[in-house]
């Protein structure tokens, strides 16, 4: 039996125009074929459940708003596609269905390439789909052990917020059209020294519907790391005067959070971004936009700027940061730069920061720390390679591993979204 979701047929909501989310409670490498998805046409059922299909979980966020299906209405092949549907984004998530796959030193030093047929209907908002490749402990041994993560974790021994969780490998791709026919989707990321779990998602920030069929995650060979320029702007759509999918908007899911593109306020162009929220929140998270860079930026030193301006921000603080995730020391970041609150018109902010020799992940964040209310802005990005590391250590291969025992890393984000 399938969950036959008639939504889009519905008229009403084809008018229409950074949450947690659950890992998917593991699926193992797949046949000699070298797919290493199972079930990736959504054609097999979960024998416990009259629709949901086997191998597949979807996030949970307990939101009366959202809807997954698994339908034989449309599909691009066989008989079945999966899809998920919103309704409101009154607390703003992000919805995805979503496969967990155990690696090992076999994909070290490979390419994962994970792609996947979309079809939008009514979509108000982003979807995505994102391939993530981590070392976590917790979460392999989830896997294995067919336990919960928390009760994997307690069996370990590790406490939450000692979690050595690390993302070494990160790639998402949103997409904004309103209505679209099937379009084949695709992401890839490079797998560094240690990487044992992948979470593959197919997701909708916002409203409206969109459907998945035949998924594909493979290994490739490696494409070689690009040599980058010097000097030269590495962000895409710095200005933000393209459609903003370039970029990740992360929110945690406090009512009345927005991140949004905004033409009435700009230090340069057309337009810039806008953040926004409210007082409600149960914790004090990081907001904002970023972008991730993989390899080419190990032993460079590097710049990243903006111009930030501030209405009325009270509660929290906004600035600029660097992250990089480095195989020997886990998760590093640049000093701090100078923050801002109340109100400041457009100001510039800048930090320079040596990337260590075996980072696997850079992250450029534009943010501030919530809840808070007012607005900031941000527009003219930049994130310049200005030079080699002033503090550059020996170079080492990243199929091997460090030459001391690493140090234990912060406190890390779990897979999100």
């Amino acid at each position: 039996m399938s969950r036959t979701l008639r939504i889009l047929a519905a008229p009403w909501l084809a008018a229409l125009t950074l949450a947690l989310a659950t890992a998917a409670p593991c699926a193992s490498a797949g046949p000699s074929s070298g797919e290493l998805l199972l079930n990736p046409g959504f054609e097999d059922s979960l024998e416990t459940h009259p629709w949901m299909p086997s191998a597949w979980d979807t996030s949970q966020t307990a939101l009366p708003t959202v809807f997954f299906g698994r339908d034989t209405f449309i599909a691009h092949g066989g008989r079945y596609a999966v899809s998920v549907a919103n309704t409101s984004t009154l607390v703003p998530a992000w919805h995805n269905w979503s496969q967990t796959v155990l690696v090992g030193p076999e994909s070290w030093g490979k390419d994962l390439v994970f792609s996947v047929w979309t079809r939008s209907n009514g979509l108000q908002g982003r979807a995505y789909i994102v391939l993530q490749a981590y070392r976590d402990t917790i979460g392999k041994m989830t896997k294995t052990w067919g336990i919960p993560r928390d009760l994997a974790g307690r069996r370990l021994g590790i406490n939450k917020l000692d979690d050595p969780l690390l993302d070494l490998g990160w790639k998402r791709s949103y997409f904004s059209e309103p209505e679209t026919d099937w379009v084949r989707r695709e992401v890839r990321v490079f797998l560094p020294y240690s990487t044992n779990v992948i979470y593959v998602r197919c997701g909708l920030a916002g409203m409206g519907q969109v459907i998945f069929d035949d998924a594909s995650l493979r290994l490739e060979v490696a494409r070689p790391a690009p040599a980058l320029p010097l000097r030269t702007n590495l962000l895409a759509d710095p200005g933000f005067e393209g459609d903003g999918n370039a970029w990740e908007y992360s929110m945690p899911p406090y009512a009345g959070m927005r991140i949004e593109r905004d033409t009435t306020q700009a230090h340069s162009g057309k337009a810039s971004v806008r953040c926004t929220g409210s007082a409600e929140g149960v914790y004090q998270a990081r907001a904002g936009v970023c972008q991730v860079f993989g390899r080419g930026l190990e032993d460079k030193r590097v710049r990243l700027s903006a111009w930030v301006k501030t209405d009325s921000l009270k509660g929290g603080m906004a600035t600029i940061r660097l992250y990089c995730n480095s195989l020997s020391r886990g998760m590093t970041q640049s000093e701090p730069a100078r923050n801002f609150d109340l109100t400041n018109d457009w100001s510039p902010v800048s930090l320079e920061m040596d990337v260590p020799s075996d980072a696997v992940g850079v992250w450029a964040w534009f943010a501030y720390t919530v809840p808070a209310t007012g607005r900031v802005y941000y527009d003219d990005t930049s994130l310049e390679v200005l030079g080699p590391s002033t503090t550059a250590a020996p170079a080492r291969t990243e199929a091997q591993p460090a030459a001391k025992k690493p140090s234990a890393p912060a406190p890390a984000k779990k897979p999100v979204r």
